[in-house]
C-alpha cells in the first residue's frame, strides 16, 4: 500500500511539473487508478494517464531499477525523518555513485545518517550547501557521492530527490509507439470514466534507466496515438513534445 501511495505522489509531481513546463492552464481535480488523474482544462474534465518510459527491458535495465528503488526508498525515509524532526525546510538532492551496489547498504541506517547530516546544517532560507566525500568526514557512506541542500521557504516546496549518473539514449518513435500501444489497451476503461483522455509519457532523467534526449530527427508528428492528446515529457530537462503535433 505504501508503495502505491508513493508512486501516486510521484506521478502527481511529474504531472504538475509537466503542466507548468507545457504552460497548459489545467489543474488536478481528482486522483484515480484508471485513468491516473482528472484535470480541469478549458472548462472540460479530462482524464490523464501518466506513464514512465525506460531505455530497455534487458537484464541491465532490471538491475538499474533495483538500484533506483533502493536509492529512492533511502531518500524518501530520510525526508520523513528530517520532517519529523521539525528541522528547517530543505530542498535536497542526493547523488549515488555510478557502479556502486546499493544492495549492500543498510537502508534504515543510511536514511538516518542522511537526515542527521541535513539537520546538522541548520539551513536558513536560501542557504546552499554542497557536500562531497572529500569535503567531510565519513558521516555518510561511500555509496553517496554528492548531496545538494538548499534552505526552502516552506515544507511544501522542500522536495527531496535522487539523481544518479548514466548513459543518455535518444528517444525513438518506435519506443514511444510501443508505450502508447501498451497504455491504449486500457483506453476504453478510461473513456467509461471520462470521454476525453490524455497520455503523458515521462522520461525522468534523475534515473539512469530513463536518461533520454530528444534529437532533431524525431518525427513527432508521425507518431499516432488513439488518445485525445499525447505528450512526451523529459524531467527535469523541461522538454515537452506533443506527439502528432508540435514541440511546446
Amino acid at each position: 500500500m505504501a508503495g502505491r501511495v508513493n508512486q501516486k505522489q510521484h506521478e502527481r509531481f511529474l504531472l504538475e511539473q509537466f503542466l507548468s513546463v507545457a504552460q497548459l492552464p489545467a489543474h488536478i481535480v481528482g486522483e484515480r487508478e484508471a485513468p491516473d488523474f482528472l484535470v480541469l482544462f478549458e472548462n472540460r474534465r479530462i482524464g490523464v494517464e501518466v506513464t514512465e518510459i525506460f531505455i530497455s527491458h534487458e537484464s541491465s535495465h532490471s538491475t538499474l531499477q533495483v538500484q533506483e528503488s533502493i536509492s529512492s526508498r533511502i531518500v524518501r525515509r530520510a525526508r520523513e525523518l528530517y520532517r519529523a524532526s521539525k528541522a528547517p525546510p530543505a530542498y535536497v538532492t542526493v547523488c549515488f555513485g555510478p557502479g556502486r551496489d546499493l544492495r549492500r547498504l543498510h537502508m534504515s541506517e543510511t536514511a538516518a545518517a542522511l537526515a542527521r547530516y541535513v539537520q546538522s546544517l541548520k539551513l536558513t532560507e536560501g542557504q546552499r550547501v554542497d557536500w562531497r566525500p572529500e569535503d567531510d568526514d565519513d558521516r555518510l557512506p561511500d555509496e553517496i557521492s554528492f548531496v545538494h541542500a538548499l534552505g526552502s521557504p516552506s515544507q511544501s516546496v522542500g522536495h527531496w530527490s535522487v539523481t544518479r549518473a548514466g548513459w543518455v539514449a535518444p528517444i525513438t518513435a518506435e519506443a514511444l509507439t510501443a508505450r502508447i500501444n501498451e497504455k491504449a489497451k486500457r483506453l476504453a476503461d478510461y473513456q467509461v470514466v471520462v470521454p476525453e483522455n490524455w497520455l503523458i509519457i515521462v522520461a525522468d532523467a534523475t534515473k539512469p534507466s530513463q536518461l533520454f534526449e530528444v534529437r532533431s530527427d524525431l518525427e513527432s508528428a508521425a507518431i499516432a496515438s488513439p488518445f485525445s492528446r499525447t505528450f512526451f515529457y523529459c524531467h527535469p530537462d523541461r522538454v515537452t513534445v506533443e506527439l502528432g503535433s508540435r514541440t511546446l
